[in-house]
């Protein structure tokens, strides 16, 4: 199935900008939609470069006008041999990217041989052991098809916190670094989900709390040093 984009991932990504180090002047923006997140990320520093890559073409349109290139792809048949030789990054980013592919070890191994010495990967994923993925599936009896969140009908791969860092682990990576988006309710927004945010954050990396709490979590890692 090909990585669609629709409007619940044109945002800035803030718990996103947070994870890539404030060094990275060559970026990669993989899944980059009209490109609102690489747009913040140029805003406190006009030394950086930020490359895109997108498949839908009027994405790619908008992109254009807010990063310094865009690349348009089906990230399912794309070649990182090919952009390997061309350019290498410091940050590649793959926000909320890796559920929708057919095999996202494969892109991580080939993202590996596009980043610069020292480069680092940023990935935000949701958490299907999330307390509303257990109400819909445990209680409600049913498995959502939705056009975003955790139930979201493009998705083709699931992931817990454990298989994010197993993923990464196996892919030859070294986690550095990890975010936790906190909520309670399915829906973002919300008096509910403020409350909780506010009062759970400065407990977040206790395992209940994120295993069960985090709707998606944000992790930042190096390749091993072999």
């Amino acid at each position: 199935m090909p990585l669609t984009r629709n409007d619940a991932y044109n945002t800035p990504r803030p718990d996103v900008f947070e994870l890539v180090p404030p060094n990275a002047l060559r970026i990669l923006d993989v899944g980059c939609s009209r490109g609102e997140l690489g747009a913040s990320l140029k805003r406190p520093n006009s030394d950086r470069k930020v490359t895109g890559i997108e498949m839908n073409p009027d994405y790619c349109t908008t992109a254009e006008s807010q990063l310094d290139s865009v690349i348009c792809a089906d990230l399912n048949s794309f070649d990182w041999d090919a952009l390997s030789k061309q350019e290498a990054f410091d940050c590649i980013i793959f926000a909320d990217v890796l559920e929708h592919l057919n095999d996202p070890t494969l892109h991580l191994k080939g993202a590996a041989g596009c980043l610069s010495p020292n480069g680092t990967v940023v990935l935000s994923l949701p958490n299907i052991r999330h307390v509303s993925a257990f109400y819909s599936i445990f209680l409600c009896g049913t498995f959502p098809q939705r056009e975003r969140g955790l139930f979201d009908s493009t998705h083709v791969r699931w992931f817990t916190y454990r298989d994010a860092v197993k993923l990464l682990e196996s892919a030859g990576y070294t986690i550095e670094s990890h975010s936790f988006n906190l909520r309670v309710r399915d829906i973002g927004n919300g008096k509910l989900n403020k409350i909780a945010r506010r009062l759970l954050e400065p407990i977040a990396n206790w395992g209940p709390v994120h295993e069960f709490l985090a709707y998606q979590f944000c992790l930042r890692a190096r390749l091993r040093l072999i």
